[in-house]
This record gives structure tokens, sequence and C-alpha cells, in this order.
């Protein structure tokens, strides 16, 4: 028998969480950094691997025109998606963008504008459902470095690359908790 990755296995580990945890109060996933260890099994499809800024900040590329994470949600509720991104832009690139969604409810698009900015972006809580969630980021364009760079070697499709990703609770004036 093929023993699973460890990206599968976490994958694997949230989803039995998902099952066994929804009728107790499933947590929320919070915060994702985007390195080995804060974020593995939640990144599901369109990703790079993890790489590092000259800083030693860590990222992953999103290397296709759509990226999806797995997220645990506690259940239905309104909730802000933030991520700090950055595009890849080539000479002559057309502006990138990317529209996002959350168990396929389209949410705005936003423009990512050149280098590492925060974004932030509310979903509706019929969004969400208790358990595994998927958000998915789908991008206006993914070129390969070696098709837009003379000299660049990289054959992968690039897209945006991602430093982190938090999603919090909306909490509306008038209805915070005393």
């Amino acid at each position: 028998m093929k023993k699973p990755s460890p990206r599968r296995g976490a994958l694997l580990l949230a989803l039995a969480l998902a099952a066994g945890a929804c009728g107790r109060g499933t947590p929320d996933t919070r915060f994702l950094n985007f390195d080995p260890e804060g974020s593995t099994g939640a990144l599901t499809s369109g990703w790079s691997g993890f790489e590092k800024t000259e800083a030693g900040d860590t990222f992953v590329w999103a290397q296709a025109r759509e990226a999806k994470a797995s997220l645990l949600a506690a259940g239905v509720a309104e909730r802000l998606v933030r991520f700090r991104a950055w595009p890849y832009r080539y000479p002559g690139a057309p502006p990138q963008s990317v529209a996002i969604s959350v168990n396929g409810v389209k949410l705005p698009t936003v423009a990512l504008a050149d280098g590492p900015r925060v974004y932030s972006v509310t979903s509706p809580g019929s969004a969400w459902k208790p358990g595994l969630n998927v958000l998915t980021f789908e991008f206006a364009y993914a070129e390969a470095p070696k098709d837009r760079e003379p000299g660049n070697g990289d054959t992968r499709t690039l897209a945006a690359a991602f430093d982190w990703l938090e999603v919090l609770p909306v909490v509306r004036e008038g209805m915070r908790r005393s």
C-alpha cells in the first residue's frame, strides 16, 4: 500500500476533524501562514511549493488560473477573508485580478496591485457551512515566466504569490455581546 504524502495526510486529518467535530462545534480556520508548518493540507490545488522572499518570508505561487484552499468553519456566519498577495507581472502584462468564491458562492473580484498588499472581502454567512469549506481563487491570467521574460527558465504558470490568509468573523456594531 502506498504511503500517503504529508499534504494528503493533513487533508485527511482535516476532513476527519470536520466530520467528527461538527456536532461538538468545529473550530474555524482563522489563519494560514503559507509555509510547510502553517498550511499543509489546506492548499488543495493550483499551488506551487513553498518559497522564501529575500527577507525570509515564506509564500506560495498560485500557479494556475484557479487555486483552492480547504478551510474549516463552525457554521453559517458572515466572515472577512483577508490575504497578503502580489501578482505575477511581466512587461506589458494586463492588470491581474482574482474572483473569489466560497463553496461556489461568488464574492467580489479583487484587482491586484503591483507589490505585496493586503486585500479583504466580506463573505455572506450563506456561503459557509459547518465543517469543510472550499475557498477558490480564479485569476485573470496565469503565465509562464519562460514565455514572457527573455532568459527566464521558469516553466510554471504563475498568477499571484500568497504570503498568508486569514478568515475572521464579522462583528457588526450593535451585535456585540456584552
